[in-house]
């Protein structure tokens, strides 16, 4: 019968990592716009599913003779999506419409300002930050994702049918400058009870 110091890798060492799970997670928002009295905590209680950031370089190619190389060239973070339910109060959604709003005016002019569909003059005014947590289950942050320069790239409120009963969702597409990301986990051992070597 086998046990936990037999499994593993021969040559490579014993044990079992445990692994990050894909429902131990939270996503916060930092500078994104306010509206109907909800703020970025009330997106991080209604978030359902995001996408952890994904980088894809260029390549370069170069020609010699008869033979080609490659070499890596710029960087490109695709957007990361985030799926909200949407909740009654309207909190959450008012999060968003206040985001969008920030970011050019799709509702219009309001009495006050007499500003009719404007944008925002610089990007400075309108991004937000993301900071996307993976957790062990225990209130601890295994892995931080920083994600600098975001903004709403585009929101879908998803359909509606009488014949439904789920919740209503709201799904985003996130575009973002930069992401940097942290480890922490390294004083998780293994099912053994130790670190690996």
């Amino acid at each position: 019968m086998a046990s936990l110091t037999q499994m593993g890798i021969p040559g490579s060492g014993n044990g079992i990592l445990a692994p990050k799970l894909k429902n131990r997670w939270q996503v916060r928002f930092t500078n994104i716009a306010k509206a109907l009295g909800g703020n970025g905590r009330d997106l991080t209680a209604q978030a359902t599913t995001v996408t952890r950031p994904q980088v894809e370089f260029e390549e370069v190619e170069l020609n010699r003779y008869n033979a080609r190389a490659y070499v890596a060239g710029k960087y490109t973070f695709s957007p990361m999506t985030l799926t909200i339910e949407d909740d009654i109060t309207g909190l959450a959604s008012g999060v968003i419409q206040g985001q969008l709003e920030t970011q050019q005016r799709l509702i219009g002019g309001d009495l006050t300002d007499g500003q009719w569909l404007n944008a925002t003059p610089t990007a400075s005014g309108y991004k937000f930050g993301t900071i996307l947590e993976l957790l062990d289950g225990n209130e601890s942050v295994v892995e931080q994702w920083l994600v600098e320069g975001c903004f709403i790239q585009s929101a879908d409120y998803g359909d509606l049918d009488y014949s439904a009963s789920e919740a209503a969702m709201i799904s985003l597409n996130i575009r973002f400058d930069h992401a940097r990301q942290t480890l922490s986990g390294q004083g998780y051992g293994t099912a053994l009870g130790g670190n690996l070597v």
